[in-house]
């Protein structure tokens, strides 16, 4: 209508309707691209907010992981210490609670950590995801800086080789059963792991005698050191996690605002 009505002004050389003609367009073009431009700015808003939310989300879960992990290691390293302390006793005074100690401190709790949102962020292109530069620059210097710590919680030493290779079997067997991870599930499903505080393996006096002779002849005590040393660094790793972890979240959270 609007090209028909300029033809005709245009055959009447009414140039000044053909002016007004113009502008109606221009701004009708104006107009629709403005809206246009605001329509999509709106669409990337949710799309930012709906996986900033489902960020806050994973970092929970894997806030949650952590610090089952920081509790793991924790007992672990309380049965390390009993250990290398029941090392200065006469090997005769040492009985059952020492072998579950030295058992104990050879736990290890592997899985992988949670990042299942910034990879799919990743995956669709951040800019696609999320729009704000400083998001995402804050994303990627967090996941960034949390690889080591992450490494650290799956790094082993040598000690728990060396305890299970030569640990008496039925020894072993029998901390396994009455002391080995207690598991249960989480509201999304996940696995929970923990070790308890005490436990009786219920070992006969002679099992004990042969299984402490066994340990005390491996001369374990710098194995032992060095677990510690270890188990202290996936404690102080697993911290520094949770730590970046709550202020990645507050941060995210002012975003949502």
């Amino acid at each position: 209508m609007i090209l028909r009505s300029i033809t005709q002004h245009v055959k009447d050389q009414n140039w000044f309707a053909v002016g007004i003609d113009f502008l109606i367009v221009v701004f009708g073009v104006f107009i629709g691209l403005q809206v246009s431009n605001w329509n999509d700015a709106r669409l990337r808003e949710q799309t930012a907010q709906t996986y900033i939310e489902l960020l806050r989300e994973n970092l929970a879960a894997s806030k949650e992981d952590i610090s089952q992990r920081l509790a793991y290691f924790s007992q672990t390293r309380t049965n390390a210490l009993r250990a290398l302390s029941a090392l200065d006793q006469p090997p005769e005074e040492l009985g059952e609670q020492f072998l579950v100690d030295i058992y104990q401190a050879s736990q290890m709790l592997l899985r992988e950590y949670g990042r299942d949102t910034y990879n799919e962020i990743l995956s669709v292109g951040a800019n696609n995801a999320i729009s704000d530069v400083a998001v995402r620059k804050r994303l990627a210097n967090f996941y960034r800086s949390i690889k080591a710590q992450i490494s650290s919680l799956r790094d082993k030493t040598a000690y728990r080789e060396l305890v299970r290779r030569n640990m008496p079997y039925l020894a072993q067997q029998a901390i396994r059963a009455a002391c080995g991870d207690i598991v249960t599930t989480g509201k999304n499903g996940e696995p929970i792991l923990s070790l308890p505080a005490d436990c009786d393996p219920d070992l006969s006096a002679d099992e004990v005698s042969y299984a402490v002779t066994a340990v005390i002849e491996l001369d374990i005590r710098n194995d032992l050191v060095r677990q510690l040393s270890n188990l202290d660094a996936k404690l102080f790793a697993a911290q520094l996690v949770i730590d970046r972890t709550d202020l990645l979240d507050a941060y995210l959270l002012e975003k949502q605002k």
